[in-house]
């Protein structure tokens, strides 16, 4: 698919603070939303997933949710800077918070590539914005499941971007509040290392087979694949992330 612009998309972020990785490229890649769909974006930082969407789909709605006030700021003028305040909306605060101002069973698609290492895993960034947009400080996978399954509509979708070795948590999470597992990809590095991430789409009160894809970044002398050329392509941005948050 090929971007609905001719304008290259406009996306600037704090280069002291946290910046995006290739996962927004590949969510915002694998979801197919349909035409005038209403999105959510948790934890929207500066805006790229609402931004690389809207770029192919013009017709969106979208909603991006931000807790960090940099963050914040920096989606509201990169959405102002492409033209696009009348298609998306970005929210600040916390979604705990968030999630009950907004209309229940109302979204299309909710979208998320959340802060997913545990609070209690790994070396906290001493940096805030890095330490709140990678470790579970203010909202935990199960916090952001229950509360999105109530803004969903009948048969909506979510699609996540979490660690491999949390998918079975993942899809357990999902089922608990009604989301059911649809198909998921595991991400590879490539194909002499195991999965890092994986990317689960869920979709609410219907039951599919679970279809499971993989993808794979790198070959192993470090270029990229050419699924992983043809992604970065089909947007029109030529900026490029080298790593896997």
């Amino acid at each position: 698919m090929t971007s609905s612009s001719t304008e290259k998309i406009q996306i600037s972020q704090n280069p002291e603070g946290y910046r995006y990785s290739v996962e927004p490229f590949l969510l915002a890649d694998w979801v197919r939303p349909a035409k005038k769909s209403r999105i959510l974006d948790i934890g929207t930082g500066c805006g790229v997933i609402s931004l690389l969407l809207m770029s192919r789909h013009e017709d969106l709605e979208i909603t991006g949710v931000e807790i960090q006030n940099t963050l914040y700021q920096s989606a509201v003028e990169n959405v102002r800077a492409n033209g696009w305040s009348d298609r998306i909306r970005v929210l600040e605060g916390d979604f705990q918070s968030v999630a009950g101002e907004l209309e229940p069973e109302s979204f299309d698609w909710i979208i998320s590539n959340p802060p997913y290492r545990k609070a209690n895993s790994g070396k906290i960034n001493p940096c805030r914005e890095k330490a709140l947009a990678r470790h579970e400080l203010a909202l935990t996978l199960e916090a952001l499941v229950m509360l999105s399954a109530p803004l969903l509509k009948p048969e909506g979708r979510i699609a996540l971007a979490y660690p491999h070795y949390r998918l079975e948590e993942v899809m357990d999470q999902l089922r608990r509040h009604g989301l059911n597992p649809a198909r998921y990809v595991r991400v590879l590095g490539h194909d002499l290392v195991a999965p890092k991430i994986c990317l689960v789409e869920a979709v609410k009160g219907l039951n599919l087979p679970v279809v499971e894809e993989t993808l794979t970044i790198y070959h192993p002398d470090g270029s990229y694949t050419q699924t992983m050329k043809d992604i970065y392509a089909s947007f029109n941005y030529p900026e490029r992330s080298h790593r896997l948050r």
